[in-house]
């Protein structure tokens, strides 16, 4: 019995490891199609970016970053592994 629990654990965290990259893919899809739809139709998002909120519109979108722009900066570049959540319509 004791040598079946190291196989179990190993089991359980490649499990764990599956369900949090879901999520994270699932994230990122409906991150694109937010960043996707204020890009084209130059619509305002919340952008949330390590606790603060960034009102803006996306102007490009490129693998690293998203560089956006609002009323009072006309050029805004993001880390995109610095968002946490973004807020559109």
């Amino acid at each position: 019995m004791t040598a079946l629990r190291p196989i179990l654990f190993a089991l359980s965290l490649s499990l764990a490891m599956t369900q949090a990259h879901a999520a994270d893919t699932t994230f990122d899809a409906a991150t694109e199609a937010l960043l996707v739809k204020s890009r084209d139709n130059k619509s305002g998002l919340a952008l949330h970016v390590n606790g603060q909120v960034i009102g803006a519109y996306v102007v490009e979108i490129g693998k690293d970053v998203i560089v956006a722009a609002n009323r009072e900066h006309g050029r805004i570049v993001i880390r995109r592994d610095r968002i946490d959540a973004v807020a559109g319509n």
